[in-house]
């Protein structure tokens, strides 16, 4: 029981159906999951750890509000992480794991015609997970799953992947897998990292324009 409701507590995060901010009452949320409220505390104290909630003592429990300095770190580990990974998944790349790149990859290109950002943002972490999986280092996977690289997407509004032209994503991702599909592993690590390093700058970009903007509506006789 505590296990379904903690990992159902971080979907909820990840999702954004519990948001940035938000006060969680203990009381409202096990009724609305249909559960007591012991496996909630439990989960609640799980997803502390890991820096997805925060209680403030004799207040409340909230929902994280990422600042952009951990978005920024968020990305900086995905820099580090996902190019060894592909460069690890690249000699032991085998049918299956090329295959469901490719049903990825394709799904990404519908979504994003259909413009259902948030589904391809889920879909591009799937992909991404699956070669960091592939790898066979587990340490490098529980970095990865415990780098919350989910948030990025909801907490951005998912502005980076809106900006792309509808076959953009697909393209870059589809360098990668034709790295892995001929097992050149070290090509296979420039293709990830370019693709990573692409999505961090347009990350920061994106962030520091919004910091501007915040910085101009708190001084409105600041220059423009």
């Amino acid at each position: 029981m505590i296990d379904r409701t903690y990992n159902r507590l971080k979907e909820s995060i990840y999702r954004g159906r519990l948001r940035p901010g938000q006060r969680i009452v203990e009381r409202k949320l096990a009724h609305r999951l249909g559960i007591s409220r012991i496996p909630l505390r439990e989960s609640l104290r799980r997803l502390e750890a890991e820096g997805l909630v925060r209680t403030i003592r004799n207040t409340a429990t909230f929902v994280e509000d990422f600042a952009p300095a951990d978005i920024l770190e968020i990305y900086s580990m995905r820099v580090l992480l996902e190019p060894h990974a592909a460069y690890l998944a690249a000699p032991k790349a085998d049918a299956g794991l090329i295959n469901t790149l490719k049903r990825l990859c394709a799904q990404m290109t519908i979504h994003t015609l259909k413009g259902d950002i948030p589904r391809l943002d889920r879909t591009d972490y799937q992909f991404h997970r699956a070669i960091v999986a592939a790898s066979g280092h587990k340490r490098l996977l529980h970095a990865y799953d415990s780098a919350h690289i989910q948030i990025v997407g909801p907490q951005t509004q998912y502005a980076d992947l809106m900006a792309m032209p509808s076959d953009a994503s697909a393209q870059q991702h589809a360098e990668i897998i034709q790295t892995l599909e001929v097992h050149d592993a070290e090509a296979a690590r420039r293709a990830a990292y370019e693709h990573v390093q692409r999505s961090r700058v347009g990350i920061e970009k994106l962030l520091r324009s919004k910091d501007q903007s915040a910085q101009r509506e708190c001084n409105p006789w600041q220059s423009r």
